[in-house]
């Protein structure tokens, strides 16, 4: 009796102890400092100086491109190059597929008027063959001499004899440029300017070389749409050329040069132009415009009016004249001596 209380306080306490001591461990491992956190990544530590980093290798990269391809771009092909052929043959593929050149196409497949004998309708302008004339080199004009990918590579010309109005759709390249990435004014104003001396010439009804091309034809390999050749000669340059810039000429693109018959200018639109044009003087305006009818360039001209038929006529006065000069000195060599000694 006396052996089991004596034994079960010591189990109890036993017991007690055991989970007492648990709940103190328990507690003492709650109230222990917290440990120390791990120690962060290399990327997490340094995440500002990366994205710094990052931010210059980017804004260097762009400038890079930026200068190599606008500001100093690599020297682009020479001319009758291979790399060259391979530019001016995407050139050609890509003007061929411009909606307004197949616009204008389709407008030279109305052949009525030519059928019927009549002057009219649209046409599109072939650069003359070099086998067809000596100087066929040079009388193409700008486009013949910086020809090339970089240059004036490629251009397809269209003529409305009805209404004397010319439009063509011509590539400016990247050799053209005065500022990196814009066409020199000097380039737009020569492509104004013999754009402005093909539509005269065209335009030109006493022209034998025109009138001799003036047929529309189909020429083998060109497709089924009426055609005529360029003119062999076209006006050196215009009596007077008024120029006005409006808008920057981008280079390595492809715009529109459309000429027609002048109209009177306001006198607003007159003070503009330089040098200032007199009212109604020009006889053909022209605008530079890229595809979308955007309007960069504004051109008016004046050609000489005499005709090589008149520039004959001229040349057989001057000849007539000193023949009879010529004559009165041999019919009359005494009288002519004593008027001149008196």
């Amino acid at each position: 009796m006396s052996a089991s209380r004596t034994l079960g306080p010591r189990i109890a306490r036993l017991h007690l102890s055991t989970r007492y001591q648990y709940l103190q461990r328990r507690s003492q491992s709650s109230t222990a400092s917290p440990s120390t956190p791990a120690k962060p990544g290399f990327f997490r530590r340094n995440r500002a100086g990366l994205l710094w980093s990052a931010l210059g290798l980017t804004l260097g990269g762009v400038a890079g491109q930026f200068i190599v391809h606008t500001v100093s771009p690599p020297p682009l092909p020479a001319v009758g190059s291979r790399e060259d052929g391979i530019l001016l043959a995407d050139l050609n593929q890509r003007i061929d597929e411009e909606f307004k050149v197949k616009i204008l196409r389709g407008k030279c497949l109305s052949m009525s008027k030519q059928l019927k004998g009549e002057v009219g309708g649209w046409v599109e302008v072939i650069p003359l063959p070099v086998e067809l004339g000596e100087t066929a080199e040079t009388k193409q004009g700008l486009v013949t001499q910086l020809k090339g990918a970089k240059g004036f590579g490629v251009e397809r010309i269209f003529f409305n004899r009805a209404e004397d109005m010319l439009v063509a759709v011509v590539w400016f390249g990247g050799s053209l440029c005065g500022w990196p990435g814009v066409t020199h004014g000097g380039a737009v104003a020569t492509a104004l300017a013999e754009k402005l001396s093909l539509a005269a010439a065209l335009a030109d009804k006493d022209n034998t070389d025109v009138l001799a091309a003036a047929t529309p034809q189909r020429l083998p390999g060109t497709g089924n749409h009426a055609k005529m050749l360029a003119p062999a000669s076209t006006p050196d340059e215009p009596a007077q050329l008024s120029l006005g810039y409006v808008k920057p000429t981008y280079a390595n693109k492809f715009y529109v040069i459309r000429v027609v018959p002048a109209l009177p200018l306001e006198e607003s639109e007159a003070a503009k132009m330089v040098p200032t044009d007199p009212y109604g003087g020009a006889e053909y305006e022209a605008t530079l415009e890229t595809l979308d009818a955007t309007i960069c360039a504004k051109a008016r001209a004046r050609f000489a009016r005499s005709t090589a038929l008149e520039r004959t006529k001229e040349k057989a006065v001057g000849a007539a004249r000193q023949s009879y000069e010529e004559f009165k000195d041999w019919m009359w060599p005494s009288r002519q001596k004593q008027s001149q000694v008196g």
